[in-house]
């Protein structure tokens, strides 16, 4: 594994041994925000790339002309006295399963992973483990949300293929929102919204992200206790029925197509539909999870509804959500900052955000004693 943690000013190294380099060519133009990559094939030109000592070593198994087994083993001995990541992609074989039981390798993916899919593998491999545990650093607090958080998303991803969110997940999210409502009033807030951003773990940092902003929101905006728990349950579940969105259409870099797209709009139908039977006392919440994406002139999704239609916990949460995404840094865009973010905000007040809610959640992140340093 890497010995740096992500979100550093120096840019890692790669090595991506390929005979097919069209083949990756989303993977490694993505993967170029973060690596300086060398790509190459077999035979000496590979073995001199990984004397270089790169952080990553990416390697097809099977190589024309050349060994993709032995390829790996060298990277490992050269790896030897610090901590690098070597990954093997093609089918799964004997020799596969040995090179991971001897450690000669540290994870094998499948050669007929989509770009999207691949990139969520590999972060999960090299990135989001140390994201986790750098955040971790920046207080007790923010330990405790993340590690509730990472908890919390573990076992709904769980629920989720089961059918939907009970009463025990009810109560995994509540423990969560305990920590984040706990955490809106602390100074670690700000760094730790900030680490989220860069997350390469997408959809969980961008769903715990907005649970905290939540929090944040309506602790600025006088809301009782027992109703900050609520926004932060809201935000932390809004995005939940992205959990049945497939990874090559969720993580894909590049522009989507029109099917994809239609694809990704059903998530709050479908998030609705996995907390309606846990959160049936609680409509507020299932309101905003499906109702989300609407806007005040009528041309939001799944419903079309229109100013006095929708529910002001939606409405809130929308703010709050485009805010977020704006400014999320995702494999397929870079982070934005806080002032171009609130320009297209602003344009959006109105028509699609509600102008009071919109209002009063830019005065609070434009404070740097709550949130404003979340984006900057």
């Amino acid at each position: 594994m890497a010995d740096t943690c992500l979100g550093t000013e120096r840019k890692w190294r790669m090595v991506f041994c390929t005979s097919r380099p069209s083949r990756y060519s989303a993977v490694l133009n993505t993967l170029r925000q973060t690596f300086t990559i060398t790509v190459t094939g077999s035979g000496p030109a590979a073995t001199a790339a990984i004397e270089t000592a790169p952080d990553v070593v990416i390697i097809e198994d099977q190589l024309i002309g050349g060994n993709g087994a032995w390829l790996a083993q060298q990277a490992r001995m050269v790896g030897q006295g610090r901590s690098n990541t070597v990954v093997m992609v093609g089918h799964q074989n004997a020799a596969t399963t040995r090179l991971l039981e001897e450690g000669m390798i540290d994870a094998a993916f499948s050669d007929d992973l989509s770009a999207g899919e691949f990139l969520q593998q590999f972060w999960r491999v090299f990135g989001t483990g140390e994201e986790d545990s750098r955040i971790s650093l920046i207080s007790k607090p923010a330990a405790r949300v993340m590690d509730d958080g990472r908890k919390m998303y573990s076992r709904l991803e769980e629920m989720v293929i089961d059918g939907g969110i009970g009463r025990e997940g009810r109560m995994v999210v509540a423990a969560t929102a305990d920590s984040v409502v706990s955490l809106a009033d602390d100074p670690s807030v700000a760094p730790m919204l900030h680490q989220l951003r860069g997350h390469h773990d997408s959809t969980f940092a961008h769903s715990l992200r907005v649970g905290i902003l939540m929090a944040s929101f309506g602790r600025a905006i006088g809301v009782p206790d027992d109703q900050l728990r609520l926004m932060a349950e809201t935000g932390l579940l809004h995005d939940v029925g992205k959990l049945k969105i497939p990874l090559s259409v969720l993580a894909k870099p590049g522009r989507l197509t029109e099917e994809e797209r239609r694809e990704i709009r059903l998530h709050p139908e479908i998030g609705a539909q996995l907390v309606i039977e846990g959160y049936s006392d609680l409509p507020d919440l299932v309101t905003a999870v499906r109702h989300h994406h609407e806007k005040l002139d009528g041309s939001g999704y799944p419903d079309g509804q229109a100013y006095g239609e929708i529910h002001e916990m939606s409405l809130c949460t929308a703010v709050v959500d485009v805010y977020s995404a704006l400014t999320d840094q995702r494999d397929y865009k870079q982070a934005m900052d806080q002032e171009d973010a609130f320009e297209i905000m602003d344009s959006l007040s109105g028509h699609h955000l509600e102008p009071r809610l919109y209002k009063r959640f830019r005065e609070l992140v434009m404070d740097g004693r709550h949130v404003g340093a979340a984006a900057r």
